[in-house]
């Protein structure tokens, strides 16, 4: 099949067609030595005019030899614009079955894909468990941010929870790596990038469908600077707007095209949720803070991160193939997430544990806007669980229920950020927290210190600390620290603030899953009833179950057996936030 026509003068005429838009076409002259002489963009050849750039090359190149009158040139045009139709509707042809061939092919992947997604979920024991082990194969000790991120946004494909997910760290951190990696585990068509986009842009795609946001993820990607979060700052507030309110109705002022402005109805419907990365120092709006929730990158992991490089440097290495092997098995999750959508398009899910979240959440200082946050996320639990639970009829509706083990996963999920959140403290403002307690007798000790035995000035904890932050950082944190009662200033030298450890802690926060109060199974038998209570008393504690674990069935990558975690992030990773009785 060709796609080039000749001329009575040997010269030929080929036709390229856009395969995104194929009105347009480019028409490409050579001579019949094979020497371009021409080229134009125009659209189809049976609606090309006798005036058009084609058509005037065309008849130039007819009436070079012998010279011919204009009407006969016109004629022997639209022989040869009948030759470039049938050329043109052929390569259509060709071009509309190569994408119908494409799509089948993808359809069919999608349905073996599916068939084995749902097959994997049926097999392993905890879902997420299986994931965050494939996810040990693509990060350094990130293992736990990356799934909070993942579990979040699962939240939003499979259950419509819109939480946003905002990644906080120093330059070159590794917050974008955390973003990235989650997002690979989530199917495509709920992701949209919008970066530096702009009101007149939301307009035009509101304009061509006033749902284009419903239930999609939207990607900022990276607002490192002031800068970058003021030149978004109006799209951002309007985006923050919709995943409230779950709909929009504003007057923009567009531009009208012709160097003016114009005032038109922005209308969009659904609710979104947010993700970017940006530095520690912005300051967030509390709608933002409502909707979101924040992720810090490790700073205590370069070890484990040049011992993961050297040992992938060696190509086709046995770490490199298996890291193969987990990148696509990894292509199976967003087939579960969409397998997951369906399920539960016609299932509820009731938490009889919800006392764990108010409990968990009762020293926060924004209790009531992140209740249904953080109940939600342990919701997406459950529903990754689906086939470790029971459909219950419950009055001709299906449901399922939240379980032991749902908890076990959310609350060890939760673990290192538990600090952060009842405190209302930025993540990192905890490492730090952490950082001093650990540290603070020590460093009181240092001869070279401005007042030895006394606090510590920000200064002084810049060069001491093991965090690796910023000098503003540092300050932006431990300003916050004092603001939180869990820094005081014992003393003030020359112009700077010397600053101690306050009394203001957080308890340690523990559970006993089987000591459940009267009140509870009795407000249980009210609302659903006997049934419930039964079930829960008959729910079993899974000794040692965290989302930290290893899947039996994937093989642990060397560097994760050796991960040393530094004394500033011991009492966050390892403490136990769940006791058996």
């Amino acid at each position: 099949m060709t796609n080039t026509a000749e001329l009575p003068t040997k010269d030929t005429i080929t036709l390229i067609i856009n395969k995104k838009n194929v009105d347009k076409v480019t028409y490409v002259f050579k001579n019949q030595y094979g020497n371009k002489i021409g080229e134009h963009v125009n659209r189809p050849p049976a609606t090309l005019s006798p005036q058009s750039n084609v058509a005037r090359q065309c008849k130039q190149i007819m009436n070079r030899k012998a010279k011919t009158d204009s009407k006969m040139l016109n004629n022997q045009f639209e022989e040869v614009k009948q030759l470039l139709q049938l050329n043109y509707e052929n390569e259509l042809s060709s071009i509309e079955q190569k994408i119908a061939d494409k799509k089948q092919a993808e359809k069919e992947k999608d349905i073996i894909k599916s068939k084995e997604a749902i097959t994997k979920l049926q097999s392993v024991d905890y879902p997420l468990i299986y994931i965050g082990s494939i996810v040990e194969w693509f990060t350094a000790g990130e293992r736990n941010n990356i799934l909070y991120a993942f579990t979040v946004y699962a939240g939003q494909v499979i259950l419509k929870n819109p939480v946003s997910v905002i990644c906080l760290g120093e330059a070159s951190s590794g917050k974008s790596h955390i973003q990235e990696t989650a997002l690979r585990l989530i199917p495509e068509k709920f992701i949209v990038n919008e970066k530096k986009i702009t009101e007149a842009a939301l307009f035009n795609r509101a304009k061509k469908d006033r749902y284009f946001y419903d239930g999609k993820i939207v990607n900022y990607g990276d607002m490192g600077g002031a800068n970058d979060h003021e030149f978004m700052e109006e799209s951002k507030n309007l985006m923050k707007e919709l995943q409230s309110d779950g709909f929009l109705n504003k007057p923009l002022n567009i531009p009208d095209g012709e160097g003016g402005w114009e005032v038109k109805d922005l209308k969009l419907e659904g609710r979104p949720c947010l993700t970017y990365t940006t530095v520690p120092n912005h300051n967030f709006d509390e709608q933002e803070m409502s909707r979101s929730i924040f992720i810090t990158p490790r700073m205590d992991n370069k070890e484990i991160f040049n011992r993961r490089n050297r040992l992938l440097e060696f190509k086709h290495g046995r770490s490199y193939n298996t890291l193969k092997k987990y990148e696509n098995e990894a292509e199976l999750v967003p087939y579960m997430l969409l397998h997951l959508k369906e399920v539960f398009e016609d299932i509820a899910i009731i938490n009889p544990y919800v006392y764990f979240v108010i409990d968990f959440l009762k020293n926060s200082a924004f209790y009531k806007r992140d209740f249904d946050k953080f109940n939600g996320i342990l919701k997406t639990i459950t529903a990754l669980n689906y086939y470790n639970h029971e459909v219950h009829d419950v009055d001709g509706k299906k449901v399922i229920l939240t379980n032991i083990a749902d908890v076990q996963q959310f609350m060890s999920l939760l673990n290192p950020y538990k600090e952060s959140i009842s405190a209302n403290l930025a993540p990192k403002a905890v490492d730090v927290l952490n950082d001093i307690r650990n540290n603070i007798d020590d460093w009181k000790m240092q001869k070279e210190r401005v007042m030895p035995g006394m606090g510590i000035t920000t200064s002084e904890y810049f060069q001491l600390q093991n965090l690796e932050l910023s000098l503003d950082s540092v300050r932006k944190y431990m300003y916050e620290l004092k603001n939180q009662g869990f820094l005081q200033i014992t003393e003030r030298f020359s112009n700077f603030n010397i600053y101690d450890l306050a009394k203001s802690e957080i308890a340690h926060i523990s559970y006993n899953l089987k000591h459940i109060d009267d009140s509870v199974y009795e407000d249980i038998r009210y609302e659903i009833g006997e049934w419930v209570v039964e079930l829960m008393n008959e729910d079993k504690f899974v000794e040692g179950l965290s989302v930290m674990n290893f899947d039996s069935e994937v093989e642990k990558p060397v560097w994760a057996k050796t991960i040393k975690t530094k004394k500033t992030f011991r009492k966050v990773f390892e403490k136990p936030l769940l006791e058996k009785d």
